[in-house]
């Protein structure tokens, strides 16, 4: 049954609020985390499918089958599971107090602002001659000229002050774990935001596979992995899903074979467009493996203190205290997901934090130490840290409109007292 479609910008979730249970330890090489949260919605490992229906091939990326307000969009996608987190050591001015509010401005992609791609295309510094960019997305205002909380995006500083303010470390680190398209592989993905949220150094999990809606993808999976070269779009969309930890879902680059029509070109037929590959480099940095099961998922994500690349990588010290503010995303890409305010993480100390007295649990993380080869999680504290639907407020009307914008500007106030006592508030 054909249902409406509902544009990207009016998705609202019916779970306003969500609670992530939280985990922290590390020794004297790395730092783990471990996270948990509900999430009922099964088939969060699948992730934009390329479907063979009425004739020619289609992508299926969003929204998934659960997401919708009202009545039920038309199903278009499939959209994996990801928990992600922002951390600065200090250097980004504002991330303390305003967490990842700082880096949503007008004109980013999903808001509705948004950049149109011709005058993306056309900016000297993310067009063509740029960064080759056709959209406008996550920043920090210190990659704009101005006082230090302006954020006009057509305002990007040259890129030798970009580089100068990454060598400063004034940018923020940004891994996160991926459902489909890093889980498979073992890892995380690695990013950073400073003027737009970039790959970090190497490569990452996956790749993107070339595909016409008439010739078809360039890869299948082999058939002697996958009978027929590709899944049943029909029997997944009936709800049989893969198993998430035993069946075949994702398009692994070993076995993948050339896309042959007359094998598995057919109604229904549905292969991965995102196939997976080995990382390396600095966006290899973290690890991480999750399992969902009976609505819940369990996230475990691990890296090196030190790492090779400080330019992109936060690095990390016993002793020190970082900012830290984790998100859960589900069902469709952009702005679908919840974020969490901002905490202080200390790394084997307590850290003081400003924003507490808002908060109905504590705001200040204690990264636990322990010895051995691995953390025994039943030994380490849980912080259960409440996560928020964000809406579109961002970063230019709480520095514009907001009726507390001066003492935004100076940095004299923080996200809970703005909206005070409980995050959820934020949505009243």
């Amino acid at each position: 049954m054909t249902r409406r479609q509902v544009a990207p910008e009016h998705w609202r979730p019916e779970q306003k609020l969500k609670r992530l249970h939280t985990k922290i330890a590390f020794d004297s090489e790395r730092i783990y985390f471990r996270f948990r949260w509900t999430q009922p919605n099964p088939g969060g490992w699948l992730h934009d499918m390329l479907v063979y229906r009425d004739g020619k091939w289609t992508q299926f990326a969003n929204p998934s089958p659960w997401v919708g307000e009202g009545d039920t969009p038309e199903h278009t996608g499939f959209y994996e599971d990801r928990v992600s987190f922002l951390l600065d050591d200090g250097s980004v001015k504002g991330f303390e107090e305003f967490g990842g509010w700082l880096t949503v401005h007008t004109g980013m992609r999903s808001m509705p602002s948004e950049v149109p791609e011709a005058a993306v295309r056309s900016h000297d510094h993310f067009g063509a001659d740029g960064l080759d960019k056709t959209d406008i997305r996550k920043f920090i205002p210190q990659a704009c000229t101005g006082d230090w909380w302006e954020n006009d995006w057509r305002t990007v500083r040259s890129e030798a002050e970009l580089e100068e303010l990454k060598q400063n470390g004034v940018f923020l680190d940004l891994p996160m774990w991926r459902a489909h398209r890093s889980n498979p592989k073992g890892y995380g993905t690695d990013h950073h935001v400073l003027d737009y949220r970039h790959g970090d150094q190497g490569r990452n999990t996956y790749t993107t596979q070339e595909w016409d809606p008439e010739d078809g993808p360039e890869y299948m999976w082999d058939p002697d992995v996958v009978d027929g070269g590709a899944l049943d779009y029909h029997e997944i969309r009936e709800g049989n899903f893969p198993d998430q930890q035993d069946g075949t879902y994702a398009l692994e680059m070993e076995d993948a074979v050339p896309f042959d029509p007359d094998v598995a070109e057919r109604e229904g037929a549905m292969i991965p467009r995102r196939p997976l590959r080995e990382p390396y480099g600095s966006a290899a940095d973290w690890r991480g493996t999750g399992v969902w099961n009976d609505g819940e998922w369990i996230v475990e994500m691990w890296r090196d203190l030190q790492t090779d690349h400080p330019t992109d990588t936060k690095q990390l010290e016993r002793g020190e205290t970082y900012t830290w503010t984790p998100a859960v995303h589900h069902g469709a890409g952009k702005r679908w997901h919840w974020v969490a305010y901002p905490y202080k993480l200390g790394l084997g100390i307590e850290p003081d934090y400003t924003g507490e007295q808002h908060a109905h649990g504590t705001t200040e993380l204690i990264a636990e130490e322990f010895t051995g080869d691995e953390p025994n999680w039943d030994e380490i504290s849980t912080y259960t840290v409440p996560l928020v639907f964000p809406g579109v407020m961002d970063w230019t009307a709480l520095t514009s409109d907001h009726s507390r914008a001066e003492a935004i500007r100076n940095a004299e106030i923080t996200m809970w007292e703005l909206y005070e006592k409980d995050p959820a508030s934020f949505l009243e």
